[in-house]
């Protein structure tokens, strides 16, 4: 006969027995999951985004408070968006919105998914300002909610603080704009690190201010900063001055190998005087087609979705130089490293590409072409 003690003894040692088999199925569940949504990611970067769409939402139909899973099905409906851009812009990015919203209500303290979040919506309010959207006073307040919960979990996450100081000081007043809190980030900024302070400070900047003098004196002292000689090199481009601006993109690449993407935005400014000045294109195209093959050529390798993208522009060159032949051509060929390439004229953000459970470093411009 058990006495009491036995009992009990033996009713501890099922309830912890019971408890670890728990703890150990959750455990091999979440991780056989976090496998297979990384290999929907790789999918994706292999031109598959729709078996990654696929798998990802039978992820979700298995377990809807997969955080990652959530993240990463909202990337994989932006990348795909970015094959019909009218489509995104007529819903899509709502969509997007609503998406990646689920990843932060499930895992809220992931400053990943949080700062994805703060882009899809400052992406949504900068649709809204170019549709001439009657009312975005919502749209402005989710965009400074969402970089403040970035800096309230990561404090030192300068990205987030840059998009703050032009959010505020780009927009007018009456749209949500204030040059005295743009200048409160700034300053924040300037005392947190010098590199992010001058480009906070380049924002607030008048408009005909030298820029290049301005990077040039902060190059003096960042000689071996690859971020300083790529704004070097866009303040060179803003005038104009594309031999300049070459040779400091050159010298950021040699300092980062991860900047060969600055090969593209060259391509793009060639491309862009060819678009304002048709008449140029036949003797801007070279130039356009060595940016973009020295970028495809360029180490470390690009990935699907954006060797995609080139070469579909590189096409777009082929059919205005009246190389119909050569142009259906590479379009094929970018149709089969990723049928859903971006068509737009912007590359595509590389916080759509980051690994999901890497924070990404991405900031770009939503006010400049550049």
């Amino acid at each position: 006969m058990k006495t009491k003690s036995m009992l009990k003894r033996y009713f501890i040692i099922v309830s912890l027995s019971v408890a670890v088999a728990c703890i150990s199925f959750v455990l091999c569940t979440g991780q056989k999951l976090n496998k297979t949504v990384l290999q929907a990611y790789e999918l994706r970067m292999n031109g598959q985004a729709d078996s990654a769409k696929v798998i990802l939402e039978q992820v979700l139909s298995e377990d809807s408070t997969n955080a990652v899973a959530w993240y990463e099905i909202a990337r994989t409906k932006h990348h795909m968006g970015l094959e019909d851009i009218s489509e995104l812009i007529s819903g899509g990015m709502a969509d997007i919105q609503q998406t990646v919203q689920k990843a932060v209500e499930n895992d809220p303290d992931n400053v990943i998914y949080q700062y994805y979040k703060g882009l899809i919506n400052y992406s949504i309010l900068n649709l809204g300002l170019k549709t001439g959207k009657d009312d975005i006073s919502e749209d402005f307040t989710r965009v400074v909610e969402s970089y403040k919960s970035v800096l309230i979990l990561k404090p030192d996450y300068h990205e987030a603080k840059l998009f703050l100081v032009e959010l505020f000081e780009m927009l007018p007043s009456n749209m949500g704009g204030d040059s005295v809190k743009a200048e409160k980030y700034v300053r924040e900024l300037e005392e947190a690190d010098v590199v992010f302070g001058a480009k906070a400070r380049e924002i607030v900047m008048p408009e005909n201010a030298n820029y290049v003098a301005f990077w040039q004196k902060i190059k003096e002292n960042q000689m071996d900063n690859a971020d300083v000689h790529e704004a070097l090199g866009r303040a060179y481009l803003h005038n104009d001055n594309v031999e300049e601006a070459t040779k400091c993109f050159e010298k950021a690449i040699s300092l980062n190998s991860k900047k060969n993407i600055l090969y593209v935005d060259l391509g793009r400014y060639y491309m862009m005087q060819a678009m304002q000045n048709p008449e140029m294109v036949d003797s801007v195209a070279p130039l356009i087609e060595n940016a973009f093959e020295t970028y495809l050529n360029s180490q470390p390798e690009p990935i699907n979705p954006l060797k995609a993208f080139v070469i579909s522009k590189l096409a777009m060159i082929k059919f205005l130089t009246g190389d119909e032949e050569g142009g259906n051509k590479l379009h094929e060929e970018a149709i089969t490293l990723d049928p859903y390439h971006s068509k737009a004229f912007g590359t595509p953000s590389q916080i759509l590409f980051d690994p999901p459970d890497e924070i990404s470093r991405v900031h770009g411009y939503f006010f400049r072409p550049f």
